[in-house]
């Protein structure tokens, strides 16, 4: 074997974050399974079975977190919604020392509760500096938060306009000097109308609003202070008009609409044959 084939590619400084979000999971007995074209989710699976929790981030949504560690790294994370802890772990585990406050409501999903009792075990045994408290945003919200202040703020939380509205308002006097507030499937669950309103409305000076058109779900984010990150941003984000929605979608026929259509029910839904892959593998 020649020098070339014994060197390694090297590995980015946010890789082995990830693995240890995974391996934390395995150890517990559990395994995130991330999401791919047809099953856009990234759910939470135990002994083969897709558990019924509110599913979390996209890989798209993991790249923009990885590049906002690189461009405007956190200390303190205030997460609202929090599921089955993935989102959590990923924020911790980008930066490392950081300390992440999440609250969660535990009503999407049977098995929520189940979420926050994982959550809080791989809390204790792997990442110390994570909090989860029961709550309802925003009222709850300062028995959540141990800082004052908090330079990136996760807002997934109910996905309807009027709590989006009400989660970017509970967390205004929340934001560091320096913050990115990244609010999680706004094009995909026809929050528009409150993200317009807060664009709009509830934006201070500096804060510069982005679509992230090329997220799986519509992110969008507000950037304060981080003039690379809003560099970088400008460069790549178009209107959320333009995001990759079936029959919504820009520039896409209506013959190809339908067949995404169909395998994403296919392989996201229980009706559909969800997840078969994984009783195979168990």
């Amino acid at each position: 074997m020649n020098s070339v084939e014994n060197e390694r590619a090297p590995t980015s400084p946010r890789v082995p974050g990830i693995i240890r979000v995974l391996d934390a999971y395995r150890e517990q007995g559990c395994e995130v399974i991330l999401g791919n074209p047809d099953d856009l989710l990234t759910q939470l699976a135990k002994g083969g079975r897709v558990l019924r929790i509110s599913a979390s981030l996209s890989l798209s949504d993991i790249l923009v977190f990885q590049w906002a560690a690189d461009l405007a790294p956190w200390r303190r994370v205030l997460v609202i919604g929090n599921a089955f802890g993935f989102s959590t772990f990923l924020l911790a585990s980008l930066c490392p020392e950081c300390s992440v406050d999440a609250i969660d409501a535990e009503i999407e999903g049977s098995e929520n509760r189940f979420g926050s009792e994982l959550t809080r075990k791989i809390a204790a045994n792997n990442f110390p500096r994570v909090q989860l408290t029961r709550g309802f945003p925003p009222q709850d919200l300062l028995q959540a938060a141990r800082f004052d202040a908090y330079d990136f703020i996760l807002i997934d939380g109910l996905h309807t306009i009027d709590q989006l509205v009400a989660d970017y308002q509970g967390i205004r006097d929340m934001m560091a000097q320096t913050c990115v507030v990244y609010c999680h499937d706004v094009g995909i669950a026809k929050m528009d109308a409150g993200w317009s309103y807060i664009r709009t409305k509830l934006l201070q000076d500096g804060d510069e609003a982005f679509d992230l058109h090329f997220t799986s779900f519509g992110s969008t984010m507000v950037v304060r202070g981080a003039s690379q990150l809003s560099d970088f941003m400008r460069i790549c984000c178009r209107p959320i008009e333009s995001s990759f929605y079936y029959f919504g979608a820009k520039g896409i026929g209506i013959r190809t609409a339908c067949r995404m259509l169909f395998r994403t029910f296919r392989h996201s839904s229980p009706l559909g044959g969800s997840h078969s892959y994984l009783t195979k593998r168990h």
